[in-house]
């Protein structure tokens, strides 16, 4: 009986939420000797996921693309979360597709926490190029602003637009539209 309730103490459920796939393994090692105190662990959807401190980045970035066995060379996303009180959560989804013996599609998720009251973080335009557009998007509807940014403005909504509209905050002061409905829609 005292065997089970050893087991089930958190320092060993800590241990067993540690475990990787096999192939990921080697970039698990990788990214604890280039950084020891990020936490990691695995997502039930099979990817990586990594919590790091704005002040990392674009280093832990630049490390992520350039070193060798990590070679994340792709940013399929970059978005970002709104919680209220906690801050945003901005969120970084990378693949590294290069050439490998092993041809197993790494996937790692990136978090930031960036606070309410300094929505910044730096941009990382300078690693991915694509991160232009994704990073204009989270500045255009969520007001996170990316430092270093070749051109950080607006991408989805008008110049003169007021506020952040996925901001969980955001009041649109605009009055009521009346709703037109079209005739194809109608006699259904």
């Amino acid at each position: 009986m005292a065997e089970r309730e050893d087991a089930t103490r958190p320092e060993q459920a800590e241990s067993a939420a540690e475990v990787f796939p096999p192939e990921l393994q080697p970039v698990v090692e990788r990214l604890r000797s280039y950084f020891p105190d990020v936490p990691l662990r695995m997502r039930a959807d099979g990817w990586l996921e990594a919590t790091i401190d704005r002040s990392l980045s674009p280093r832990f970035f630049e490390t992520l693309k350039e070193a060798r066995g990590l070679e994340f060379d792709y940013l399929s996303d970059l978005t970002a979360v709104d919680f209220e009180e906690k801050g945003f959560q901005v969120v970084y989804h990378l693949l590294s597709l290069g050439p490998r013996a092993d041809r197993v599609q790494r996937k790692l998720a990136v978090k930031i926490q960036v606070p309410r009251d300094d929505p910044r973080t730096a941009s990382v335009v300078h690693v991915w190029p694509t991160a232009n557009f994704h990073e204009r998007e989270v500045y255009d509807l969520m007001g996170v602003v990316f430092e270093g940014h070749p051109d950080l403005r607006r991408i989805l909504l008008r110049e003169d637009w007021v506020g952040h509209p996925l901001r969980k905050d955001y009041v649109d002061w605009r009055p009521p539209r009346p709703r037109v409905v079209s005739r194809t829609s109608a006699g259904r």
